[in-house]
């Protein structure tokens, strides 16, 4: 009887019609990680349904057979095509080496061959005697050893495949675990048919649905492809991000969409890098294009440069990019050091030295009484040089403590033992010091806390009428570790401040000197905030902002403590 459409076979075209569909999409994507192995894979899976459903239209055994066997041999190359993607799939390509993928293929092969000679040898079927065929139904076969061996060799494939695809949810980011569960699933309903088919449980008998419910299959792949980015948000090159990573890593997709960010860039960057939202949300006012080499501050005044890579797969397409924040603090805060430094003493020697010099012209010439005043001028001026001659060398001496573990300091002791000290120097300051004993925080360097409160002092002394001077400090502990100077006169000179806020010189804003800055520097390096306050003790007011006379009058020291 010639072929005729059954309703198995009807089932069997409409498969390959959804197997053509995901070729062609496969194709599509070829310049994409992994679309070519998912229309390869797909082809052959649809070659072999083919083949089975010609097979169920005939009623002779012996053409059934030749169908059976075309689509079993077509078939062999499912398990390794399976790998070849899931390789790819968790950039491991370079695991299939030629001599490898040689291997592979050994197996495959040899099936075919067996099956081509399996008349000869009937190591991988025989047909009982007493076998009739029927359209709409397979015939039964007796399987040979061959057979069953190729049967499970196929499935530790799958089984090897399904193992790898489970470490990239477990051994690299949560990111993809939509991706992994859909590639856990994807193969389960084609590997559960053949198992009830060898179990002869199959809900037809002596029909394998394998060739036709692999569609679910292919199906599972398509859903990821466009709904879960399959191919284009796959376990980006991990190896390429962390070889590019500096001190904090965003890991984007092609289309600039976070797929993975570690704690230091969140902790970096405000707003934080979240997960599939664009990096837009968290550079708005710089274009992509223009974030390489660009510089950002976190919120503990520590400096990052901005690096963009291109991450590619092995074909060298592009696949993503990463954004490593590389730790610069200590070259940021040297230059401006230097920059700083370098401005307040060509600003202070050149104004001073045409002071004295102005000074000396009138030594020279005048009266024994303005030669008087004149000596006092310039002894003055040469006073005020060597003062910030001195700072200026303290600057240099300045370490990046910053970078140091921090350790627990009594910060009680460091402020009364440098009011101490200040007290002798300033004896006709009043000088008070409250502070609850044994106020601990966490400092880098003990030393330069000294030197910043020190320097806030004599900052705050010079700025005033000693007449009836009084100096406030205290130390408390809230949620951090504050030193609080408080001033009765002027305050901070608002110069000053207003060089600080800019975190610069310009050669239209100079600092008197560079006593704030210093004490500023040091605070920093211990992971500090200097802030000016208002005498009222309400809330801070950052440096960066514009304080009041009246804030100007209090300095306030935070350091990280856990003491509340």
């Amino acid at each position: 009887m010639p072929w005729e459409l059954t309703a198995t076979s009807a089932v069997g075209f409409a498969t390959v019609i959804v197997y053509a569909v995901i070729v062609v999409l496969g194709w599509q994507h070829r310049d994409s990680r992994c679309g070519p192995e998912i229309a390869a894979l797909h082809l052959v899976v649809g070659l072999s349904a083919l083949a089975y459903a010609i097979q169920l239209g005939f009623d002779s055994v012996a053409v059934q057979t030749v169908w059976w066997g075309i689509s079993f041999a077509l078939s062999t190359a499912v398990p390794i095509l399976w790998l070849v993607f899931v390789v790819q799939y968790v950039s491991r390509s370079q695991w299939l080496t030629p001599v490898r993928a040689g291997l592979l293929t050994v197996e495959p092969l040899a099936v075919v061959l067996a099956v081509a000679t399996n008349a000869s040898h009937n190591l991988v079927w025989t047909v009982a005697p007493a076998t009739t065929a029927t359209p709409g139904s397979a015939i039964a076969l007796v399987f040979g050893p061959l057979y069953y061996a190729h049967i499970v060799l196929a499935y530790v494939a799958v089984a090897v495949g399904m193992s790898m695809i489970l470490l990239v949810g477990i051994r690299w980011s949560l990111v993809y675990w939509k991706q992994v569960v859909v590639l856990l699933i994807a193969p389960l309903p084609p590997f559960l048919s053949n198992m009830a088919f060898m179990l002869g449980v199959s809900p037809i008998p002596n029909l394998d649905l394998t060739p036709f419910v692999f569609s679910f299959t292919g199906i599972l792949l398509v859903l990821s492809l466009y709904h879960f980015d399959l191919l284009e948000r796959v376990p980006i090159a991990r190896r390429q991000a962390l070889q590019a990573m500096g001190d904090g890593l965003v890991v984007l997709d092609t289309d600039r969409v976070v797929v993975d960010a570690d704690d230091i860039a969140c902790r970096v960057l405000d707003p934080a890098p979240r997960i599939g939202h664009s990096i837009t949300a968290v550079f708005p006012d710089r274009p992509f294009d223009q974030l390489h080499g660009t510089t950002v501050t976190d919120a503990n005044n520590l400096a990052y440069d901005v690096r963009v890579s291109e991450l590619t797969d092995e074909r060298g397409d592009e696949i993503g990019y990463a954004v490593a924040l590389r730790d610069v603090t200590s070259r940021h805060r040297y230059e401006q050091r230097l920059e700083v430094a370098n401005r307040v003493l060509r600003h202070n020697l050149r104004n001073d030295m045409n002071v004295v010099r102005g000074y000396a012209d009138l030594v020279a010439s005048g009266s024994a009484d303005d030669a008087t005043r004149a000596a006092e001028s310039i002894l003055s001026r040469t006073d005020d040089l060597l003062t910030v001659s001195d700072k200026a060398r303290k600057v240099s001496e300045l370490d990046d403590s910053h970078s140091q573990p921090a350790t627990q300091h009594d910060v009680t002791a460091l402020v009364d033992s440098v009011v101490h000290q200040a007290r002798r120097e300033y004896p006709d300051v009043v000088i008070q010091f409250e502070g609850a004993a044994h106020t601990e925080a966490q400092l880098t360097d003990a030393g330069s806390l000294a030197t910043a409160v020190g320097e806030l002092l004599e900052l705050l002394v010079s700025q005033a009428d000693r007449d009836d001077l009084t100096l406030r400090v205290g130390v408390e502990c809230r949620d951090d570790v504050v030193v609080r100077i408080e001033s009765s006169g002027a305050g901070i000179p608002a110069v000053d401040r207003e060089a600080l806020a800019a975190e610069s010189e310009t050669p239209l804003q100079h600092a008197e000197g560079l006593g704030l800055w210093l004490a500023y520097w040091c605070v920093i390096e211990n992971g500090g905030e200097l802030r000016f306050g208002d005498a009222d003790g309400d809330d801070p007011v950052e440096a960066g902002s514009e304080p009041t006379e009246t804030e100007a009058s209090v300095v306030r020291l935070r350091f990280p403590s856990d003491c509340a």
